[in-house]
Parts: C-alpha cells; sequence; structure tokens
C-alpha cells in the first residue's frame, strides 16, 4: 500500500523531533499501517517543511527503533514488527482512564526539574509554539492531538531516551477505547480554554527557568483533568 502525500500524516514540523514524534505517533496510533510505504524524502520534507537531510535523519532513527524497514530501489516501509512498539491492542491489556492519570501525575510533574536542567532555549521555543497551537482547537480530536504533541515534547525536554520513549509510549496508551470515548464525552470549548491556560502557564514557568512553579502548574493542569475525566466517567 503506497502513502500519496495528501494521505500523509505529516503537518509542518518545527524541528527534526516534530517530525520524529509525528511520525512514532502515526505508527502507534495505525494511521500508518504495517506494510505502508512511505513516499520518498523530498516529497516528506515539502509536506513537513524540513530539509531532505532532516527526513533522511528521521528516517534513520526510525529504521534503528525498528518501526520502518528502508530498502534500496524499492522504497521505505512500515514494519510489521513496528506493532510490537506500542501496546497491543486489545483492551484488557490498556490501561483504565484512572489508572493512565494516576500513573501521569506520579511521573510527570518530577520531570520538570531535568527539563528545566536540560533543555535548550530552542526546545523551549518549540515547546512554545506547539502549545500555541493548541489555540486553533476546534474539536475533540484536534484538542486530543494537540494535548498529545504538548506532553510529548514536555518529555523530549529532558533529552533522556527513556523518558522521551516513555512519553511516546503515553501517547499510544491514549488510543484505547476507554481513554477516548472519555475525551469525546468530557470535551468542551470552554473546557479546553482552561486546559490550554494552564499549557501556556507550564510553558511561561519553563522558559523562565522555574522548576518550582512549573512542576505546581503541572500538577495542577493534571490534577484537573483527572478531576474531570472522574466525573464525566460516573456519567457515561
Amino acid at each position: 500500500m503506497d502513502l500519496q502525500d495528501d494521505t500523509l500524516p505529516v503537518a509542518p514540523a518545527q524541528s527534526r523531533d516534530d517530525l520524529l514524534a509525528q511520525l512514532r505517533q502515526a505508527i502507534a496510533g495505525g494511521m500508518l499501517r504495517p506494510g505502508a510505504r512511505l513516499p520518498n524524502e523530498r516529497l516528506v520534507a515539502e509536506r513537513s517543511g524540513l530539509s531532505r537531510s532532516t527526513v533522511r535523519v528521521v528516517f534513520g532513527l526510525l529504521e534503528q527503533e525498528g518501526r520502518i524497514a528502508r530498502h534500496v530501489g524499492r522504497g521505505t516501509y512500515v514494519k510489521e514488527a513496528a506493532a510490537a512498539t506500542a501496546p497491543a491492542a486489545t483492551e484488557e491489556l490498556w490501561p483504565t482512564p484512572a489508572e493512565f492519570m494516576e500513573f501521569r501525575l506520579s511521573c510527570e510533574p518530577p520531570l520538570v526539574e531535568l527539563a528545566v536542567l536540560k533543555s535548550t532555549d530552542a526546545q523551549l521555543e518549540h515547546l512554545s509554539s506547539v502549545a500555541e497551537a493548541g489555540r486553533r482547537v476546534a474539536a475533540w480530536r484536534d484538542a486530543e492531538h494537540a494535548d498529545r504533541r504538548f506532553h510529548e515534547a514536555i518529555f523530549d525536554l529532558t533529552s533522556n531516551r527513556l523518558y522521551m520513549e516513555l512519553g511516546r509510549r503515553l501517547s499510544a496508551a491514549r488510543d484505547s477505547r476507554g481513554w477516548l470515548r472519555l475525551k469525546e464525552g468530557s470535551f468542551s470549548l470552554e473546557k479546553w480554554a482552561v486546559y490550554q491556560q494552564e499549557h501556556e502557564a507550564i510553558v511561561e514557568a519553563l522558559q523562565d527557568r522555574n522548576a518550582d512553579a512549573a512542576r505546581q502548574a503541572l500538577r495542577r493542569h493534571l490534577g484537573g483533568v483527572r478531576a474531570n475525566a472522574q466525573m464525566v466517567a460516573w456519567e457515561i
């Protein structure tokens, strides 16, 4: 199965890591299925707005991770084994929304100190642009995509490959039927506006290199999401 430029799940990217995150999420979430043939580097570069050399590096990283295979003269394909990099798509193996939020509350805020210590100004600027994109949310799926990108970018600020991979796996866990149903049922533009303000407050604290303020802002944000999720879960 060949993917044409207009069906490739790639949006304009701010950086190599941004494109890498998009393609990882597309593979983990099933938008790029095993056996799919990716467009060539030139087309991906045009779609993402990055250079061909940057796309080549991204493809190389995905190949090292076992997500794609490149064959000279044949093209680049999503590997059959790539599905193993995400949690198995059987509902009993997915965490419940409550378990998911408990885990995030315990592991995400403590990362802030490392993020403040290791992040570059360019990475923080990228996080700011990711957060700003949330202002254009119009529907629950837009919000889910924007929120995934924002929180993945926080894990990426650590520049620690284990934490970065954890961020990807947490995004993949959001594909569970229970989580998506919950997000659809709880979405409103008013509620998203609150989350968006909280995202921007987190960014501001990180840009100020204020780990305490960023940690508190992130904890408040995740706590609010958990409380809203619990209320909706009771209703549905």
